[in-house]
């Protein structure tokens, strides 16, 4: 009897302490595999389909004096709702990744000749092991493809790498480290680089330079090196479907 007296205080205190304190969650902490099928935020409905790409970014080395190439994948979820994009926070997204998504929708949305404003989408992003924070434009035309993918349901080829910026009209725009992140997607066993336009031509000397000037042809440097690849320039993102989804 006594407990049952001192129970329902105990139970106010708990409730107190929690709501002063905060509480916090952990979903989908790094390098943990989700389903691809599955919405990380369990809305499952009768219209969820995602659509996934490689994404392709450079990183700094250890001694901050070279660069190499980085693969991830990004999957997006469409499912029926209100217009809502959500980012995945693990790994942390910046401000420009944030702002991409946005545009990603807009451009896949159109070409898909479907409305976004009639559904909710979620970005999320497998990551190599180490890597905690992703940002910049650079991974717009990967993520349009994913995000189009999702909203038509066909499926993406699996051997398609791609790098480049994209802006709200379907623009590929030129993008920094194209050598190193060819050479990573060629070592991951891409068949199609697809590169924007302008940029099939590259510095080695040089890899974070933008529209190079008398440097080499990027596809034969990458057979130079033994990789059996297609490198592929586009200006829009209505050029690059065809390798993706032939």
């Amino acid at each position: 009897m006594r407990w049952q007296r001192i129970l329902p205080i105990l139970c106010v205190l708990l409730l107190f302490s929690l709501a002063t304190a905060g509480c916090t969650v952990s979903l989908n902490p790094p390098n943990v595999q989700v389903n691809p099928s599955q919405s990380p935020l369990g809305i499952n409905s009768t219209g969820t389909s995602n659509g996934t790409a490689h994404m392709l970014a450079v990183e700094q080395a250890d001694n901050n004096s070279s660069y190499t190439g980085a693969v991830s994948d990004v999957i997006v979820y469409a499912q029926p709702g209100t217009g809502h994009i959500f980012v995945e926070t693990a790994p942390l997204t910046g401000v420009d990744f944030q702002a991409t998504a946005r545009d990603v929708i807009k451009v896949a949305a159109q070409i898909a000749r479907i409305n976004s404003n009639q559904r909710d989408f979620e970005f999320v992003l497998h990551v190599p092991k180490g890597v905690d924070a992703v940002d910049g434009p650079s991974a717009g035309l990967p993520m349009t493809i994913a995000a189009y993918s999702a909203l038509t349901k066909k499926e993406t080829n699996s051997s398609v790498y791609a790098t480049g910026a994209i802006d709200s009209n379907g623009t590929v725009s030129s993008v920094s480290g194209v050598y190193p992140k060819a050479q990573a997607a060629a070592k991951a066993g891409a068949r199609v680089i697809i590169v924007p336009s302008g940029e099939t031509v590259v510095s080695i000397a040089s890899p974070l330079a933008t529209n190079v000037v008398g440097g080499v042809n990027l596809q034969a440097q990458l057979q130079k090196e033994g990789y059996n690849v297609t490198v592929v320039g586009v200006k829009r993102i209505e050029d690059a479907l065809p390798y993706y989804f032939s």
